[in-house]
């Protein structure tokens, strides 16, 4: 797991806006299986579409868009892992590269955690507007993952006037903190461009938990012994 931060210069007064934002950087290995799990998400996309819509969350996408379902499905659903096994090994490795990344950048790992997992589909001429997946005082992680290597294409992170970027590349995996502002640039090749999006919900009350749609446990007592007991 690498760590790259988007830091502000010194403060030249008190009154100054100071941040120092972690970004989590790391690849899932597995190029046959990404590719497998992509076809399958192409396949699944008739089905999310007759779904009820939600919003698009500021992504500016249309009401044709998966995106816009996000929170009616789980991609770690018992059905999809069951009909594609290679989506349960991902879920694994999320794991790992959350307890990976929170040890790398020195915070508290959560023993309980719900997730929101879903996934984009950008075909030729869509772009996703400059959004933030959270804002309020239960705001924590979001990550992304793309499921090719899209070179034409960027995905940007903000924070008020300074920006980042991260290379595209198949299994590729950016955490970042949930409020921070992001975007695609217009996509202009003739392939879908196909990624995954999740965000990581402090399951213990007065947190959401289980009230926000179609979440799932992420982390459990017992998952995180187990895989604690692993390393």
């Amino acid at each position: 797991m690498q760590i790259q931060k988007m830091q502000s210069l010194h403060p030249m007064s008190p009154y100054t806006p100071v941040w120092n934002i972690s970004f989590g950087l790391t690849q899932w290995n597995q190029p046959e299986k990404v590719d497998t799990i992509r076809q399958y998400m192409l396949d699944k996309e008739d089905y999310i579409l007759t779904l009820d819509v939600i919003n698009n969350a500021g992504t500016g996408l249309s009401a044709d868009s998966v995106t816009t379902r996000y929170g009616r499905y789980n991609l770690f659903d018992p059905m999809f892992v069951n009909e594609c096994p290679e989506i349960g090994e991902l879920f694994e490795f999320l794991q790992y590269s959350y307890l990976e990344f929170v040890d790398a950048d020195n915070t508290q790992p959560y023993r309980l955690l719900d997730i929101i997992c879903w996934f984009n589909i950008l075909r030729k001429g869509e772009s996703i507007n400059i959004h933030r997946h959270g804002t309020t005082e239960v705001s924590y992680l979001s990550a992304n993952m793309h499921l090719d290597s899209y070179p034409s294409s960027q995905t940007f992170y903000s924070h008020f006037d300074m920006t980042n970027s991260f290379p595209n590349v198949k299994g590729g995996l950016t955490i970042f903190p949930n409020w921070v502002a992001h975007w695609v640039e217009t996509w202009n090749e003739d392939t879908p461009r196909v990624s995954l999006a999740f965000d990581l919900y402090i399951s213990q009350p007065p947190y959401y938990g289980c009230a926000i749609p179609a979440s799932l446990p992420f982390m459990t007592d017992d998952i995180f012994n187990r895989l604690t007991d692993c390393n």
